[in-house]
């Protein structure tokens, strides 16, 4: 009896550590599928990182060249056309003094050509211009430049503007900038806001910040008067001047404990005429 029961248990012991064998081996190639899962995750997501980068690169190269094209055509053809046409107009002018109709006609003619070709190059300009243009990034930038230098000050930016010409673009950029200045030379305060809006008439931008004003700065006060000239060295004169060339109106001044500057450029006066060369 013994004798056949101890091949039995030796046997059960056998089939007992088979069987631990096995579920180790499971386990283990459990654990390997596992990590082989993560890790293609991880390289899926570096690759799709990867290429984010690489097409941000790419649009950010296109966007440039475009933006540099523009301003070849613009400083080299624009500067021949323009040439062309002085030099058609004198033409004309003496023909009229020589009193020679024929000649006077034809320089009166080659000068409508060259005035319709110089608007058709304005044109390609501009739309090459707004084409090279990312607002968003521009935006973003301009909001950001003085918030990343300042640890302790925050900048938030809510922007509904998907898109818009490239003057309009320079135009905001250039006034966050100027503003979120002010705020660092003369507000205590540790946050701002940029808000844009996108309205069916016209786009609106928004800087403010909660103050206080800094001991020294009577211009954020409410009792001080709006033409003092602390407030024209804030810049102000400047935010007026690029909003009103797009055919716009700014807005700066206090409101409540600090200081917002207010900004609205309409769309329906936006012409070729009125974007700036």
């Amino acid at each position: 009896m013994i004798l056949v029961t101890m091949p039995l248990v030796a046997l059960g012991m056998m089939l007992g550590r088979s069987r631990t064998t096995v579920m180790q081996l499971r386990q283990s190639l459990r654990r390997t599928q596992d990590l082989t899962r993560d890790s293609n995750r991880v390289h899926r997501r570096r690759m799709a990182d990867v290429a984010e980068e690489r097409s941000q690169s790419i649009r950010a190269a296109t966007l440039s060249e475009r933006t540099r094209i523009a301003r070849e055509i613009h400083d080299n053809v624009g500067h021949l056309l323009t040439r062309a046409i002085m030099q058609s107009q004198a033409g004309k002018a003496v023909a009229d003094a020589t009193n020679n109709p024929i000649a006077a006609q034809s320089f009166s003619e080659l000068n409508a050509t060259l005035s319709e070709a110089m608007t058709m190059v304005r044109r390609s300009v501009h739309d090459l211009e707004d084409d090279g243009t990312d607002f968003a990034a521009q935006i973003a930038d301009a909001a950001h430049t003085f918030g990343d230098a300042s640890a302790d000050f925050n900048v938030m930016v809510s922007n509904d503007i998907i898109d818009a010409p490239a003057p309009v673009a320079r135009c905001f950029a250039t006034v966050i900038r100027e503003s979120l200045s002010n705020v660092a030379r003369h507000s205590e305060a540790k946050s701002a806001t940029v808000t844009l809006r996108d309205f069916p008439a016209l786009w609106q931008l928004i800087v403010q910040d909660p103050g206080p004003a800094k001991p020294s700065t009577p211009a954020y006060s409410e009792s001080a008067p709006a033409d003092t000239e602390v407030f024209r060295g804030m810049g102000l004169s400047d935010i007026e001047y690029r909003v009103r060339s797009l055919g716009g109106t700014s807005s700066c001044g206090p409101y409540g404990n600090g200081w917002r500057v207010f900004v609205t450029i309409p769309k329906q006066q936006w012409t070729y005429h009125n974007r700036g060369e």
